[in-house]
This record gives structure tokens, sequence and C-alpha cells, in this order.
């Protein structure tokens, strides 16, 4: 199938506009555990502090000119900068190839970030700030009025209550983990983060795809469980984050949940 010369052009905009996107969640992803405004000073060098002019602040483009190094004293730069860059290109072009240029993308692309910035902060300080919860929340005033005048292809749902029940259901699903956990196990496998985190899931994907992505989630962390255990000898009693397995679950519910109901559902 030959694409056309507009499909060409949305695609390479959908990458493009990823990586930029990608560039401000590493600022995002740094500064929010630390408590710092991701919107000034200007992105320097952790080194030496120079600030970065333009042309070092090109998505990958950047990294690859200046060979991974400070243009100033020359100390090696992060590529996990460039992966987030080049990943959120991927993520973004994805969701215009499953969803086309509709709305829906456009509200995903934005849902998708916050979970970007999720999944690193988690990997990386073991927690889910609740600054992004709260914007995560803000956010989901799209899709709900959305449905409200419309209805969200997600929810698989037409009441116009899909938004709260979307947030309610999986919110208490976790919530009853972590306090079942806490009752016979003594100790929480679970942080209030992972709790709080499908409040904002829940609202974008709605109760049905939300569930899928707790089942995906928890076979995913059961099986690096196993791997982290039995493979690389670590202990059972090391906290393995838990985000980056809630994050995935949704990414494969959001672009193949509707064709799991559908196959489910004949």
């Amino acid at each position: 199938m030959v694409m056309t010369f507009f499909e060409v052009y949305f695609l390479t905009l959908s990458f493009i506009l990823g990586t930029v996107i990608g560039s401000f969640l590493n600022v995002c992803i740094y500064r929010i555990p630390a408590g710092l405004s991701i919107v000034k000073p200007r992105s320097r060098c952790g080194n030496c502090g120079h600030t970065l002019s333009s042309m070092e602040l090109i998505p990958i483009v950047s990294w690859v000119l200046l060979k991974g190094k400070c243009k100033q004293c020359h100390s090696a730069i992060s590529f996990r900068y460039t992966f987030v860059e080049f990943l959120e290109g991927v993520i973004f072009t994805f969701t215009y190839l499953k969803f086309g240029l509709t709305p829906l993308t456009l509200i995903l692309w934005l849902f998708f970030s916050i979970l970007t910035v999720v999944f690193f902060i988690d990997i990386d300080h073991k927690i889910i700030p609740n600054k992004v919860v709260i914007f995560g929340l803000i956010s989901g005033i799209l899709p709900f009025v959305y449905h409200m005048v419309g209805t969200y292809p997600l929810y698989q749902w037409e009441s116009k209550l899909a938004p709260i029940i979307g947030m309610m259901i999986p919110t208490l699903l976790m919530f009853s983990f972590v306090l079942g956990s806490l009752l016979i196990l003594k100790k929480s496998g679970l942080g209030m983060g992972d709790v709080k985190i499908y409040a904002v899931i829940g609202v974008f994907m709605g109760w049905k795809l939300s569930l899928l992505s707790i089942w995906i989630a928890f076979f995913l962390g059961g099986l690096f469980g196993l791997i982290w255990i039995f493979i690389f000898k670590k202990s059972s009693k090391d906290y393995i984050p838990f985000a980056p397995f809630i994050v995935i679950g949704t990414f494969v519910s959001a672009f193949w949940g509707n064709q799991f109901f559908t196959i489910l559902y004949k």
C-alpha cells in the first residue's frame, strides 16, 4: 500500500512533534521530583552549568552532532535524554497511525506524555508525584467533554457516567489490593501513587480498558519478578517500581484493547 503525500507529511510531523514534546518531558522528569520549575531557568549542562543554546536543544540531532558531549566542558550527556525524545516520537507516530488525524489522537498524545513522565520518574525515584496526578486529572476534562458532546471511543459505553465510573472502578480495585496486602501480608506491595494514577488512567481509558491494563501490568510485573529472582538472583525483598508495568499495560490496552473485547464478546 503506497502512502499519499499527506500521510507521509502527517507521519513525519507526528514524529517531529513527539521528539519536541519528549525534550520537554525530559525537563519534567528531572525537575518535578526535585521541586523545581519546569519553565525556568533554561536547560543547562548538569556538570558545568552551561546554558544550552537553541542549536543545542534540537531533539536527537543535537546529541548526535555534539557526539553526546557538552559543547562547553565536554562531559558526557546521558543517552537517555535522546532515548526519551525518540521514544515519544515513536509513540506519537504510532498513535497517529492507529487513530488517524482525530481528536482522540490529540487527547492520547497528551495522555501518553503524562504516562511517559510517570514511567521514568518512578524508575528514578520510586514515586509518582502528586503534581503529575493532579495535572493528569485536570487534563481528564478533555475526554470528559468529548464524551459529553459525543461518544468517547475508548469508553465503550454511551452512559454519561462513563468518565466517573472509569475513574472509580480501577482506583478502588487498586486500593483494595493495597488494603488486602496490608491486612494479609502486613506490608504493601504497591504504593499509593500506583492507586492514584489509576484515577487518571480511568478517566482517559474508561473502566474496561483500565481493568485490562491492570491485568497486563500484574502479569508483566509478576513475570519480571520471577526473572529478577531466579535469573538475576536478586532478593524478593528488593523494591521494584510498578508504574512502568502500569504504563506498558495501559499502552497495550489503548492500542489493542478494543480488538480484545470485540473478540471476547463474539
